[in-house]
């Protein structure tokens, strides 16, 4: 397990977390262009493309996913794209259905399963984008969505070449994220009635009358998935719901270099979540412990998160045809 040294005043997880999701001075960025990336159903994403400063560099898009109750302008993904932009890549932060700003074209919600969201986006985008291929980062629920993805490549037609994953502090086992969530008696709390708000502003076609009670009743996230997230999509139980939509499953099928990069103090996603998996089974993939950091924190001494300098270093060693660079290695110095 990587050490961690927290940057005051950020020194619990659940410090690094508010810091991470909530922090109310974004990070500065290039000037953007709006996206409209359609669903074949009709809905749509909104997405927002930068450019970096300077010469174009041959290099793949960065495809950046945010996680539950969030958007493009969450901190730690508006961290991320600077970091990636100061790099040479260019960056697309995408919007999940139903969120925020995807929110006017949007007929339906996402969940932890609709990895095909991602696919379809990436797929209608320009291939002067795409031409160098794509590298995909998601956070927290973002981050089993890409992983989800990148288990499920094969089963898609129509993709860019996926260079490289990196999920930040994803919910690896459900059932498990979902309990930890539910006894945080602050933070969960928050979550949940965030993502009761931002399911119920959708003008949905696929949450009838019934389905939008239980919405309101529901006490927990755990609750909401049960009594409206799986019958809605139609799962016949939330078990098998978890089941099907487990991250941890599709490790093994992973052929992409892939990061996963977890905190032991997360307050939302245990570590023990990584416990089980046969990690000999899974060679694509880079687990990457670590002492602390928060849920999708990792704010440290350096002027860049830990995370930010993990994903930049990782996708530019993919970039360069390094394949997966080594994580104790001077190009992220997390420990520094």
């Amino acid at each position: 397990m990587l050490p961690f040294h927290p940057r005051p005043p950020w020194l619990t997880g659940r410090l690094q977390t508010l810091r991470a999701l909530r922090w109310p001075i974004p990070a500065a960025l290039t000037e953007g262009h709006r996206l409209w990336l359609p669903m074949e159903d009709g809905d749509a994403l909104a997405a927002m493309l930068h450019f970096p400063e300077g010469a174009p560099r041959a290099l793949p898009l960065a495809v950046l996913v945010h996680g539950l109750a969030g958007s493009e302008d969450d901190p730690c993904l508006r961290e991320a794209a600077r970091g990636l932009l100061g790099r040479g890549f260019r960056v697309l932060r995408l919007n999940l259905r139903g969120s925020l700003p995807s929110n006017p074209r949007s007929t339906s919600h996402y969940h932890i399963g609709r990895s095909e969201d991602l696919a379809q986006a990436i797929a209608a985008l320009p291939a002067a984008l795409t031409g160098e291929g794509v590298v995909l980062a998601g956070w927290s629920l973002g981050g089993a969505l890409a992983l989800l993805l990148a288990g499920r490549t094969t089963e898609l037609a129509g993709l860019p070449p996926l260079r490289a994953v990196a999920a930040i502090c994803p919910p690896l086992q459900p059932e498990r994220a979902h309990a930890t969530i539910d006894a945080e008696p602050f933070l969960g709390r928050a979550l949940l009635a965030m993502y009761r708000k931002e399911v119920l502003a959708v003008p949905a076609r696929d949450l009838p009358p019934e389905l939008r009670q239980a919405a309101r009743d529901s006490r927990s996230v755990q609750e909401f998935e049960a009594r409206v997230t799986a019958p809605r999509f139609g799962y016949p139980s939330y078990a098998v719901f978890c089941e099907v939509n487990r991250p941890a499953a599709v490790l093994p099928q992973i052929r992409v270099p892939t990061l996963l990069l977890m905190a032991a103090d997360d307050p939302l996603v245990p570590l023990d979540s990584m416990e089980g998996i046969a990690w000999a089974d899974c060679p694509a993939v880079l687990p990457l412990p670590v002492s602390g950091g928060g849920h999708c924190g990792f704010y440290d001494w350096r002027a860049e998160a830990m995370s930010v300098r993990a994903i930049g270093a990782f996708f530019e060693g993919v970039a360069a045809g390094q394949g997966a660079p080594a994580i104790s290695g001077p190009a992220i110095d997390a420990t520094a």
